[in-house]
C-alpha cells in the first residue's frame, strides 16, 4: 500500500489524531509524525518526497479534524535544537518534519542501513512555497501569509498570483516587530486569522520564533496546517535573491545568502553552523562505520 493510501486510511479512523511514529533510537527529539522517520542529529525527519508532502497537506486539510503544523529543519535549526528546548517542543509536535537542507539528506545518506532509508529528496521550504500556490489553484485552497518582512508578504502575494491566477491568497498581514509580543499585537493577529479561515497559514518570523509561536498558537487559530517558511516571502517577491539551482544543488545556499547579507548572517553561519556542522559530521561518520562494521551488515 502506497504511504498516501496508508495516510488515507488513517485519517479515516474515528480518532483522526496523529500518531506518535516510534523513531530510532538515536532520536532525543520525540517525533509526532504522520509518516515514518529518519534520525539525524537526534531529529526524526519525515521520510517523503515533495509530492507526497503535498498529499499529506491535502490529507491533513480535507480529512483530519485537528489542527497540524510542520517545520521545515536545516542545519541551523539542529544547532539550536540541541539547547532550546521550547524549540525541541515545536519539533516534536511536528505533523512533518521536513528535510529542508541539503546536509541534511547527504547525512541520512551516510546512515542509509538495512534498517533506515536514506531522505529520498530535500523538501525546501521555499520551493513549498510555489507548490502551496499550485495545489491552491488546483484544490481552491486558501492560504494565509502571515510575517516577513514590511512589504514582503504582500509582494509574495502578487508573484504568487502571476504564477497561479486562480490560488486563492485570502490574507496577509505583517506585525510590527517593536511590539510583537504585545497583547494588543498577538490579539489582533489570531484576530486576522480567524476572520480569514484559511485552510495553510504560512508563518514567516524565522527560526525559532515562527514554530514557538505555531506551537503556542495552533489551537486557538484553529487553522489545518501551520507552516513555518522562514525568510520564503522575500525570496519570492524579490527583495532577497535566492541561490542559482547548481548551487541549491551542491548544498552551498547558506553561503550566498551569506554574501548578501554578512552583518547578520555571519555568526549564524560561520561562528554556530560550521563547527557543528563538522561535530555532525564525525559523529554521522562515526555512526556509518559502525553499522558497516557491526555483525547485520550486508556483505
Amino acid at each position: 500500500m502506497s504511504l498516501v493510501k496508508q495516510m488515507t486510511t488513517h485519517f479515516d479512523t474515528p480518532l483522526r489524531l496523529s500518531p506518535k511514529q516510534v523513531s530510532d533510537s538515536a532520536s532525543w527529539v520525540d517525533s509526532a509524525s504522520i509518516v515514518p522517520t529518519i534520525s539525524i542529529g537526534g531529529v526524526g525527519f519525515s521520510n517523503v518526497t515533495m509530492q507526497q508532502t503535498l498529499s499529506m497537506i491535502l490529507l491533513m486539510i480535507q480529512k483530519s479534524q485537528v489542527p497540524h503544523h510542520i517545520v521545515t529543519g536545516n542545519l541551523d535549526h539542529l544547532c539550536q535544537l540541541e539547547t532550546d528546548i521550547e524549540f525541541q517542543n515545536a519539533y516534536a509536535g511536528a505533523s512533518l518534519v521536513l528535510a529542508d537542507g541539503m546536509p541534511i539528506v547527504w547525512m541520512s545518506k551516510l546512515l542509509r542501513s538495512r534498517d533506515q532509508d536514506a531522505l529520498p529528496e530535500r523538501v525546501a521550504g521555499s520551493d513549498l512555497f510555489w507548490e502551496l500556490g499550485k495545489l491552491s489553484q488546483a484544490n481552491g485552497l486558501r492560504i494565509f501569509l502571515l510575517g516577513g518582512k514590511p512589504g514582503a508578504a504582500d509582494g509574495a502575494r502578487e508573484k504568487l498570483l502571476e504564477k497561479y491566477p486562480d490560488c486563492d491568497i485570502c490574507g496577509t498581514y505583517c506585525p510590527p516587530f517593536e511590539n510583537f509580543d504585545s497583547d494588543i499585537v498577538q490579539d489582533e493577529i489570531v484576530k486576522r486569522v480567524r476572520a480569514a479561515s484559511p485552510d495553510i497559514l504560512l508563518v514567516a518570523f524565522g527560526a525559532p520564533k515562527q514554530e514557538k509561536w505555531i506551537l503556542k498558537n495552533k489551537q486557538t487559530i484553529g487553522v489545518p496546517v501551520s507552516i513555518g517558511v522562514g525568510g520564503s516571502f522575500e525570496m519570492a517577491c524579490g527583495f532577497s535573491k535566492r541561490a542559482p539551482k547548481i548551487v541549491q544543488s551542491i548544498g552551498m545556499e547558506w553561503a550566498f545568502r551569506l554574501l548578501q547579507d554578512p552583518a547578520r548572517l555571519y555568526k549564524r553561519y560561520v561562528q554556530n553552523d560550521i563547527p557543528f556542522l563538522l561535530k555532525l559530521l564525525r559523529r554521522t561518520i562515526s555512526e556509518s562505520f559502525m553499522q558497516m562494521s557491526g555483525p547485520n551488515t550486508i556483505r
